[in-house]
């Protein structure tokens, strides 16, 4: 599931995906945990708050208040060490917080960001947003700075970078086996998808700068 997300996946392909598949929902999978759920299909909601729970990283919660109580929301607050084994590793949570899903561009073609959240910015080490330009996959930094604050204070300049340009050099550097040879949009995603399941898989992250890009250890501490 957070795999998907972090493909640019939206919530109801998911869904969709996990119907179709005929995997079980919580509710049909543990009722007596779940009387307040009485569909036996996957939901967006039922989809979308595990997208959003943290204790799949293995830390525990408190203050989570359950969506559509009454109250003031509250900031959960995390346990500083895991709780119990996690199911996904916390970058890969993070990292699915702040992915858009694709959507369908003028084309027809599906905007998918297969590298979101494996990016950082190698000037204010925040991670590069997703950002379609041209009809292709791009990541930038804006360095923290948003159209709400004043004009002319001095900062960085925006960070660009095409995936298919990262890609092209970091499957070499990893030893990704590679397709065919050829650059169609789909050759592209393939090869995308491939380096970013390596990245994940050695636990590292690219570092991008403007000038070049490196490959870092991810620090799970």
């Amino acid at each position: 599931m957070f795999r998907q997300r972090l493909a640019g996946h939206s919530v109801a392909s998911i869904a969709r995906h996990l119907n179709e598949r005929g995997i079980p929902c919580p509710s049909s999978a543990d009722p007596d945990r779940n009387r307040h759920r009485t569909r036996s299909a996957w939901t967006l909601r039922t989809v979308a708050v595990i997208l959003a729970n943290p204790r799949y990283t293995g830390r525990q919660t408190w203050n989570r208040r359950a969506t559509g109580t009454d109250g003031p929301a509250s900031t959960p607050a995390l346990s500083a060490k895991a709780a119990h084994p996690a199911l996904i590793p916390e970058q890969d949570f993070v990292a699915a917080q702040q992915v858009r899903a694709a959507r369908p561009a003028d084309d027809g073609q599906t905007r998918r960001f297969t590298l979101a959240g494996l990016i950082h910015c190698g000037v204010c080490n925040r991670r590069l947003d997703s950002h379609w330009n041209h009809g292709r996959p791009t990541y930038r930094c804006r360095h923290g700075h948003t159209s709400s604050q004043r004009a002319g204070q001095p900062r960085p300049k925006t960070l660009y970078i095409r995936e298919d340009h990262l890609v092209d050099e970091i499957h070499v550097r990893l030893g990704v086996q590679d397709g065919d040879g050829h650059a169609t949009l789909e050759s592209v995603r393939t090869r995308s998808s491939r380096v970013a399941t390596a990245l994940r898989g050695s636990g590292q992250s690219i570092v991008y700068d403007g000038a070049g890009w490196r490959l870092e250890k991810i620090d799970s501490s």
